[in-house]
Parts: C-alpha cells; structure tokens; sequence
C-alpha cells in the first residue's frame, strides 16, 4: 500500500508527530511506566494493608477492638471483591477499544479519587468507597497493564518483560511495609498519605507522557512498522484501520499484490467471524487448561507472599519482640531477590517455562517448610530466619515470570488454531483479567488461611501447610506449562 492509495494515512503522517514520540513511544519507556503503575498499586495495597485503617476512624468515632477488627476484615474484602468483579468487566472493554491508553487513563482518576478520599476519611463509608475506587483501579492497572506489554514486545522476549514487570508488583508488596512503617512511626498518618500522593502524581506523569505502539504507528510509514523497529502489532487490524495491519512472529509483506497484512493471531482471513456461534471469550479461556495452570501458578505465588504479609510481623514481634521497623526490614530478605525477575523471564524464554516454573513451586516447598525451625530468640535463629527468607524469594520468583508469559502464548496459540475464537478484538486483557482475578484471590487467601492457621495450630503446621502448598502448583506447571506433556498440543 503506498501514500497514494491511503489518503488518509498519508495526512495522519504528514501532521507533526507528538514531542518526543521515538521515546514516549519506546519499549524501554512502556515498560517503565507499566512498572511504575504496578508498583503503585501493589505499594498502596501493602500500606493500607499494614496500617490498620479501620483505627483511623477511631479518631473521630468510638469504636471497640472487636468493632476495628471487623472494618478491617470488611475493608479488605471490598478490595478484593472490586478486583474480582472490576477485572474481566476491564478486560472485556480493553480488548474491544481503540487504544488500551484510555482504559489506562481512566485508571488514573479512579486511583486518585480511591487516594484522596483515603487520606481525608472521616466516616466507614468513605473508607469504603476508597477501598472499592482501588480495587477497581486495581483491575485496571493489571489487566490493562500486562496486555500493554503484550502489544508492544515480540512473543520471544515476553517472559523476560513479564519478569520486570510482575517483579514490580513483588517488590511493592514487599517494601510497603517496611517503608510505610518507618514513615508512619516517625511523622504519622499523614505522612504515610502524603508518601503515596507522591507516588501516585509520579504514576500520572508517566502514563500521560506513555504513548503506545499502535498510536505511534499511525505518525510512521508502513515499512518502518518492523520488529526491528519495535512493531509486533498484537493489536489487530479492526482496532488500528487507520495504518492496517501490522503483524510481528508471522508478517506476511506482500506489498506488490496489493493484499493487506494479516493480524499476528490470525490465519490470514479477512472474514467478519459470526460473534453469535461464538462462546464468551471468557468461558473460552476457562475451557483451557494451560491457561489454568497459569491462573493457578500465580495464586500460589501471591498467596504464599501475602501469607508473610500477614503472620511474618507478628510472629517475629512475638519471637523476637521487635518493633515495627524491625518487623518490615525482615522484608528485604523477600524484597532483593524479587529484583531478579527480568534475569528469569530472559532464561525462560530461552529454555522454555515448563522446567523453571516447576523447579519454582517445587524448591520453594523445603525453606517454607523449614521455617516451623525458627521458634525462639537466639541469634542463630534470627540468622536462619533470614537464610530461609532468602531461599523462599529466590526460589518464588522463579515463578511469575514463566507462568505470565505462557498466558500470553497460549493465547496466541489458540488464536492461530482458531482464528474466530476470541473474535476481532482478541482476548489478552481478558486473559490477564483472569490472571489479576486470581491475584487477587490469592491476596485475600494468603493472609486469612495462614492467620487461621497459626491460630488454630500454630506457626510449624502453618509454615508446613505452605510448603504443601507450594508443591501443589508444580503439578499443572508439569503436565501443562509450556504445551500439553507428551501430547503434542499447544493448549
């Protein structure tokens, strides 16, 4: 197709291109600013997780402990069942919009509002609603996010973005509250508030200045639409009609016959796909067993992270008897080998995802279960609690990465066996939407099995039931990660 025969698109080109495009448009710049939008997120959930924020409104309401306690609980649920409800709803409008930047805006707002309101709380519904507008914001950063990463890298290094980027959400998890802790010891409440505005103004700057790859398409020519040129275009032709098509793993240029590109998930069909013989793109992805397994590696990982969340403060306050700052500083153990996670996305995808997610959940069950050893104050325990912490963030990082980035391709792989399945607009932010479903699931998992736990029977059978745990995901990893075992079929 050339200037001549598109009109249209040679006046789009002939427009000025925004500021900066090359950069704000730029894989490297992409990935930092969904990182920056996961961390956000996960930050702000560790925060508010670890303030207890149903004592804030004990400084304008009398409130029993009982009575705080079940505002937390209640508070914490609404998060979550924002979350479970917020994700497939954003990932079914993503798929079906122009541009994944303006669901990725609107989250923006909703996570303003969700932190203005937080701060300036003076009454349980406020609260509530500010618990809900972060859930929602939630299901938007993470569903939107990831299928941002999708569109804009090639399927051979997706595991290695995948790793950054969930890395972000383990490291924010992670920190929280260690710095939340030091802040809101130190100055306050309002400090703690006003740490999270900052970070949240930082998160809007780099959204607003992100500019994705299928608009930045639309200021090129069509023969600088290349890989090599960070054009894959998992975006399909009905969502981009300005520039056609732009196509990654499987470009067909066929310039001199006049045909247009297919889509990189398609068979080359230009057929409107019959929506009325189709099931919901969401049951389709269910009925997909690799995709499963993926949904549920990653509910392993993030309900054994938020288990520590949830018991590690205060069984060491109650070994150990430390403080707050001594409590969150535990973390870092947890927190540093998270930042390992672009390096173990690199390996999978150039060894594959089945045998390093399995050897994820499977090394993962000895330290977890070796924890019950730590049980009073001595120095040697205090330095094998470390020790263990260490090997658990080395070992559960082996994890996310491998398990996201087969999300994606199975994906990809059903939509090359059946073209029509997921219809024109595809299905990755409604895969990922189930992917944050389950996150979420797992956060709320985590804390409340694991405090029961050590509750009912204490820290050794909880730290064993973990480690069980654990092993479990290495079973589906085994048989289905990477493409069916010894079958020979990709999903």
């Amino acid at each position: 197709m050339t200037m001549a025969q598109d009109p249209e698109r040679a006046t789009k080109e002939s427009a000025r291109s925004p500021w900066l495009l090359e950069f704000r448009s730029s894989n490297g710049f992409i990935l930092a600013t969904v990182c920056v939008a996961i961390f956000t997120d996960a930050f702000l959930y560790g925060v508010v997780y670890h303030f207890p924020v149903a004592a804030q409104l004990d400084t304008f309401v009398q409130l029993t402990s009982s009575e705080i306690q079940w505002w937390n609980s209640f508070i914490f649920a609404v998060f979550g069942g924002a979350i479970l409800i917020g994700s497939p709803i954003c990932g079914w409008v993503a798929d079906r919009t122009s541009e994944r930047s303006i669901s990725f805006y609107t989250g923006l707002i909703v996570l303003g509002a969700a932190t203005v309101l937080f701060g300036l709380a003076k009454a349980s519904w406020v609260l509530l609603i500010s618990r809900l507008l972060q859930g929602l914001s939630a299901a938007i950063t993470y569903t939107v996010g990831l299928a941002l990463l999708v569109d804009t890298v090639g399927r051979d290094n997706i595991g290695q973005w995948m790793g950054t980027a969930l890395s972000s959400s383990s490291f924010g998890l992670i920190v929280s509250p260690l710095l939340g802790g030091v802040v809101y010891a130190k100055a306050g409440y309002m400090s703690v508030f006003a740490m999270a505005l900052a970070l949240i103004v930082f998160d809007i700057v780099m959204r607003l200045v992100m500019i994705e790859k299928k608009k930045a398409a639309q200021y090129k020519p069509l023969d600088a639409l290349t890989p090599e040129n960070g054009f894959y275009g998992t975006f399909t032709h009905e969502q981009t009609p300005e520039q056609g098509q732009v196509d990654g793993s499987t470009r067909s240029n066929k310039p001199q016959n006049g045909a247009e590109e297919a889509p990189l998930l398609s068979n080359g069909s230009n057929k409107t796909p019959h929506r009325q013989s189709r099931m919901p793109t969401i049951l389709v992805l269910l009925g997909i067993p690799r995709l499963l397994a993926a949904i549920y590696g990653i509910f392993v990982n993030v309900a054994i992270l938020a288990a520590f969340d949830g018991v590690l403060p205060l069984y060491v306050k109650k070994v150990f008897g430390w403080n707050s700052l001594e409590a969150g500083l535990i973390f870092l153990c947890l927190a540093i080998p998270a930042l390992t996670g672009p390096l173990v996305g690199k390996l999978s995808d150039k060894v594959g995802p089945r045998w390093i997610a399995v050897a994820g959940y499977s090394l993962s069950a000895p330290p977890l279960i070796l924890l019950r050893l730590v049980d009073h104050d001595s120095m040697e325990q205090k330095v094998l609690l470390c020790g263990l912490l260490v090997c658990c963030g080395f070992t559960l990082i082996l994890i996310v990465s491998p398990v996201a980035a087969d999300l994606s391709t199975v994906v990809e792989e059903k939509e090359r066996a059946e073209p029509d399945a997921f219809g024109p607009g595809g299905a990755y932010a409604q895969a990922f939407a189930l992917f944050n479903c389950s996150m979420a699931a797992g956060t709320l998992f985590g804390p409340v099995v694991a405090g029961a736990l050590v509750e009912r029977f204490g820290w050794g059978v909880m730290t064993a039931a973990m480690g069980v745990f654990a092993f479990s995901g290495a079973i589906p990893a085994f048989y289905y990660t990477g493409g069916k075992l010894l079958s020979g079929k990709k999903y």
